[in-house]
């Protein structure tokens, strides 16, 4: 099943074990007949796993740069592909096309086809009181 989600998404092989890792924690949150019917995230911590903040594999993400890093009239957002879930915190793994590297935030956009430019920078508005961002090298 990984291997079909690499070849139809097109993913570029530097973000397979992103891929895997992805699909493991989707794995784990899904029922299993070995287990009665229970998943793997419940067996280990007891209560059912929230799922509504699961996203797409390879979606388009803005990550909010911080008012630190930035001038006022720079950009105040990354364009990101969503890579998973952070192993360390409650932030978005992302990969930042621009600067080429990876990304934890939780101050993200997820780009819908439906949203304006003008909703993209309200929402940034928004997200300018809660900066929370971590590079990793």
């Amino acid at each position: 099943m990984v291997h079909s989600m690499l070849f139809f998404k097109n993913v570029k092989v530097m973000f397979w074990v992103d891929v895997v890792l992805f699909f493991i924690y989707i794995k784990n949150t899904c029922p299993s007949n070995a287990i009665r019917n229970k998943t793997p995230y419940e067996m280990w911590y007891g209560h059912i796993p929230l799922v509504k903040h699961l996203r797409v594999f390879g979606s388009t993400y803005y990550a909010l740069i911080q008012k630190v890093h930035r001038n006022k009239h720079g950009a105040r957002s990354h364009k990101c592909i969503f890579l998973g879930h952070s192993n360390t915190s409650k932030a978005y793994h992302l990969y930042d096309e621009v600067n080429k590297k990876l990304v934890a935030s939780r101050d993200v956009i997820i780009l819908e086809p439906s949203k304006t430019d003008n909703v993209v920078e309200r929402k940034l508005d928004c997200l300018d009181r809660f900066t929370y961002e971590k590079t990793f090298q």
